[in-house]
């Protein structure tokens, strides 16, 4: 996802271990299954305004992730501005099989729905329907593969950006409380974000600028350790 500032769950089902086995996909480097869940602060020029929850599961698909934003802005206790957020996806042997995203932005309602055809992703968002060939990453930023990438899917908007995925180094940071060494990674190209992902290739944080000039930034209260080692290259 990527909020319009910048520019722009659970499974039921029982899971037995063969499922989980298959269902393993290839995120960075890792050959483990993800585990757990993220959870982010998120801040408006050092502000909290709301939330970013991932969780991660498994059923007889694959993997499953859903994602849930919510945000507000408020001034005396006026409502100002919030966009609501929630997509469900389900991926297997690292390529997205479906997704349905839902967002209300402040009283906006609009959806995107996505369906693996063969080689081919279905899109269907607020302008119209696309065949796309091959696979995309989703603008969701929990997966690392998205630093090999040169577009993604805006889960907002339907769609595909081209980006370029610029290296800008190592660096320390805090994460759930404690100092990391993580990967500063930049959107240039139709998007402009950034985003950083630990040595295994944990999301770890997020900034970019709000449309009206204000920082936006992700802060981690939990997001280590939800996959195996996937270094970073």
């Amino acid at each position: 996802m990527l909020l319009p500032l910048n520019s722009g769950s659970i499974v039921g089902s029982i899971i037995v271990a063969a499922a989980l086995l298959a269902a393993s996909t290839t995120f960075g480097n890792s050959s483990e299954p993800l585990r757990g869940d993220l959870v982010f602060d998120v801040l408006r020029d050092g502000v909290p305004v709301g939330h970013h929850k991932v969780i991660f599961s498994y059923d007889v698909d694959g993997l499953k992730v859903d994602t849930v934003f919510e945000l507000k802005i408020e001034l005396f206790s006026y409502l100002l501005y919030f966009l609501d957020y929630s997509s469900q996806s389900h991926w297997r042997d690292g390529k997205l099989l479906r997704l349905n995203a839902r967002t209300d932005d402040n009283g906006t309602v609009g959806y995107v729905r996505v369906e693996r055809q063969n080689d081919f992703l279905k899109i269907k968002g607020p302008n119209g329907t696309k065949i796309v060939r091959g696979n995309l990453i989703p603008t969701n930023h929990w997966n690392v593969a998205v630093t090999k990438s040169d577009r993604v899917l805006n889960t907002i908007t339907g769609k595909v950006n081209a980006v370029r995925m610029m290296d800008l180094g190592s660096e320390y940071l805090i994460a759930e409380g404690r100092t990391v060494e993580a990967r500063r990674w930049a959107y240039t190209g139709d998007l402009q974000n950034e985003v950083w992902y630990d040595q295994d290739g944990n999301w770890v944080k997020m900034r970019f600028d709000g449309k009206d000039g204000s920082t936006i930034e992700y802060v981690c209260r939990r997001c280590l350790g939800r996959t195996g080692r996937a270094p970073m290259r």
